[in-house]
């Protein structure tokens, strides 16, 4: 059931160290199209099992078992230990004990289930496919998922880089769901079917958790605000006043849904527009706020022109330094699996050079979302505390 391949000497060295992905070369470049699994030898008695994903861009194959060349491998063994894999996964967000009910059972790469994402949405699943091997394996996935939510309806979204929806319900008749699920207290609504993305990050739950204590008694700028979370949980956790910013009309009209159903729409007030020019107008209004959080897009637009998260701090910071108090504070984020920790926080120091800020704290993914070790393009969620000297 699996085709040998040659590895660039690159690809088994990372492989070695705990690296799950085999990227484009002049090597995998030559993986077959058409097989399931892949194996290449990783040592003088190892071999590496892969799962081929020969659709996607850049990850050609990613890591399901290094194993002995003496070991067995075929489509029974696969189906047992994904089954061994998916218990695991269960049974380690069981004990987390979450005081919400949006969580991820299965995280990819981080629960040896590559390309593999599962999110429980209050009475719902999302099955989630970022790689398209796991279509092979629908059934077995949604199967496992059924036994263990048998009243949820089981949705599955194959992701792609167009970012055409592809969502389906697997066990119900339903073309698209709006509802409810709750987090620390706050409800959010869900549309599943509506657009690419569902109306709220589950991956940054936990961060929004940690954060609880520190919006007591704010004013808040909510930058790039999407559907509302952080000003939702500010406002809920005792800020004085939240102001949102975002390009989307139809994110603002979500987000102020979100507001509503919270009652939380009196001390909160939205723009709708890009926000470099939204910052330069709160400037010349000679607006002032303790806390600034800035979750930039990958790669965002103004309607003008396109720009990488990393770059849009270098005007951005600036006019967070004239727009905050005294001893104000920055969350600011990176979301992208291209830029390492370490490169946004050089790249953080150097736009501060001029604008005295501190690094008062990092912020991660944990919980539900853990990391894996030798994988850095796993900690996408990059997230540092600025503190204005």
């Amino acid at each position: 059931m699996s085709k040998r391949v040659e590895l660039h000497p690159a690809s088994i060295k990372h492989l070695k160290k705990g690296h799950p992905w085999v990227t484009k070369d002049r090597f995998s470049s030559n993986f077959p199209q058409k097989d399931s699994f892949l194996w290449a030898k990783t040592a003088e008695h190892g071999r590496a099992i892969l799962i081929n994903d020969p659709s996607h861009q850049m990850i050609k194959a990613r890591l399901w078992s290094l194993i002995h060349q003496n070991d067995s491998f075929n489509e029974n063994i696969f189906k047992r230990e994904l089954k061994e894999r998916l218990e695991k996964s269960y049974n380690f967000r069981k004990s987390l004990n979450l005081d919400r009910d949006n969580y991820f059972l299965c995280f990819g790469e981080a629960d040896q289930l590559p390309g593999l994402f599962i999110q429980v949405l209050g009475t719902r699943a999302l099955i989630q496919f970022y790689s398209d091997f796991w279509n092979r394996y629908e059934k077995e996935v949604s199967d496992f998922v059924l036994n263990y939510f048998k009243k949820n309806d089981i949705w599955l979204q194959k992701r792609n880089k167009n970012q055409q929806k592809e969502f389906y319900c697997l066990n119900r008749k339903n073309k698209d769901d709006e509802f409810h699920i709750t987090e620390f207290g706050i409800k959010y609504k869900i549309k599943l079917n509506k657009s690419y993305d569902i109306g709220l990050y589950t991956d940054m739950a936990a961060i929004r958790n940690r954060l609880k204590k520190n919006f007591e008694n704010k004013r808040v700028l909510n930058l790039y605000s999407y559907t509302g979370a952080y000003s939702a949980f500010a406002l809920k956790n005792g800020a004085t006043d939240v102001t949102s910013v975002d390009l989307s009309k139809k994110y603002i009209s979500w987000l102020e849904e979100n507001l509503k159903e919270n009652d939380l729409m009196s001390s909160h007030e939205s723009i709708v527009s890009a926000v470099l020019p939204a910052l330069k107008k709160l400037k010349a209004d000679n607006e002032k706020f303790d806390l600034i959080i800035c979750d930039p897009p990958s790669s965002s637009s103004d309607g003008k022109k396109r720009t990488k998260a990393i770059d849009s701090y270098r005007e951005l910071i600036p006019l967070f330094y004239d727009l905050l108090n005294s001893r104000g504070e920055v969350y600011a984020f990176l979301n992208t699996h291209s830029i390492t920790r370490n490169k946004f926080e050089t790249k953080i120091k150097e736009y501060t050079k001029d604008c005295p800020f501190s690094i008062s704290g990092h912020l991660k993914l944990t919980e539900d979302c853990p990391s894996l070790k030798g994988f850095p393009e796993g900690d996408y969620l990059k997230g540092l505390k600025l503190l204005k000297k």
